[in-house]
């Protein structure tokens, strides 16, 4: 049997989604699709705006097979480490391709633009140009630059399949990276163009109260819509008194934080001592050399308590793929891989105890605790057993 691999988010599920699932489809119905989906919380730095199994359910009803989670220890990083996890864990699951929509669709250039990027003098530019001041993305498009000799404008699909690349490289894999033309609308645009609009725009309209039943394929929309009436949707700040009371509290700590940049955590504890609303203390830490993005996912680090320390273990190993849901042709698809033996994968809580180190339950555990965490400002039923569809 041969898996070919997604990884997303859908926050939430949208036309264009299906439209991916779509093209993937008319390559070779037969495959196996797999989607390593992010948690309870996003690559952005924020909630996911509705829980880990209500997007799974989505995601299994609108064509993907088997649904694995993506743990808090990758999905609210930068797209380095996100990328990195995620390619680890589709390697682990036996996946030959991965495929992922693309703004250029160029798979030869990506993959130039990868082997440069992983160039002693590539790091060595983005460190000048960091020190001079220059935010990330600044320093990265300068750096890539001057060691290309040319312009280069990736856009975000574009360099989240960079950071694929470079994961099949880490992992030594021998995953196949396969690109799907994105059109219309862009990954972080507000616009919407016939029925077809990004997650970003959706949740904008969403939360702005327009209709946004024609974006989203029936089922998405339906459970999207009752989780809104149900007062079930959420923002980074909502937790803002949690983050405010972890950053006063563990003040002397704060820099072991994940991204945290020195003398950062000081202008943080600053402003949330003096700042009682998230606005105010969101526009007061805003910093030229952070993004929204990297801003977002630092406070969401402490948060959590992703630290450095947690980042540099699961760098280096797939600590275990959990499985949230299947139908039956995923089913068969994992009663194949058992042939393997991968002690890896997962379906179910219970027998962690003596199937794992210490260390591994301990980041099973932390990535349930940010769950429950989430729970506080959105609370969800969770589950012991994956999701079956029944066909």
């Amino acid at each position: 049997m041969k898996a070919v691999g997604v990884i997303v988010e859908y926050n939430p599920f949208h036309n264009g989604h299906k439209l991916h699932l779509d093209k993937i489809n008319e390559r070779d119905s037969e495959n196996v699709k797999i989607a390593v989906m992010s948690g309870d919380f996003v690559q952005r730095g924020e909630p996911a705006i509705i829980n880990r199994w209500k997007r799974a359910e989505i995601a299994l009803k609108n064509g993907i097979d088997v649904v694995v989670e993506l743990p808090c220890f990758y999905s609210c990083q930068s797209a380095e480490i996100f990328a990195r996890g995620a390619v680890g864990i589709l390697d682990e699951l036996q996946c030959k391709e991965i495929i992922f929509g693309s703004e250029t669709s160029n798979i030869e250039e990506l993959k130039k633009i990868a082997f440069l990027e992983e160039s002693e003098i590539f790091k060595e530019k983005i460190k000048e140009f960091l020190k001079s001041g220059e935010s990330y993305p600044n320093a990265h498009s300068k750096a890539l630059k001057e060691v290309s000799g040319k312009e280069q404008n990736s856009l975000s699909n574009d360099i989240l399949g960079i950071e694929y690349i470079k994961g099949i490289n880490y992992w030594n894999s021998e995953i196949e990276p396969v690109t799907i033309l994105r059109e219309k609308v862009g990954y972080h645009s507000t616009d919407a163009e016939d029925n077809i609009a990004s997650a970003t725009a959706i949740r904008k309209f969403l939360r702005g109260g327009e209709n946004i039943e024609k974006f989203l394929p029936k089922e998405s929309f339906s459970i999207l819509i009752e989780e809104f009436n149900n007062g079930k949707i959420v923002e980074l700040k909502d937790f803002y008194p949690l983050l405010r009371y972890e950053i006063i509290r563990n003040r002397d700590s704060l820099k072991n934080i994940q991204d945290m940049e020195k003398g950062y955590e000081n202008r943080l504890y600053e402003e949330a001592i003096k700042n009682s609303d998230f606005e105010s203390f969101y526009k007061a830490i805003e910093s030229r050399r952070f993004t929204h993005g990297r801003t977002q996912r630092v406070l969401l680090h402490i948060v959590l308590g992703i630290t450095v320390e947690i980042t540099e273990i699961v760098k280096k190993e797939i600590p275990y793929v959990r499985v949230m849901g299947f139908n039956k042709k995923g089913r068969e698809y994992l009663n194949y891989l058992k042939k393997y033996e991968n002690k890896k994968i997962i379906t179910s809580l219970k027998n962690i105890q003596d199937n794992f180190s210490m260390g591994v339950r301990e980041l099973i555990e932390f990535n349930e605790r940010a769950s429950t965490i989430y729970k506080m400002q959105n609370f969800y039923e969770d589950r012991k057993i994956p999701i079956i569809i029944k066909d």
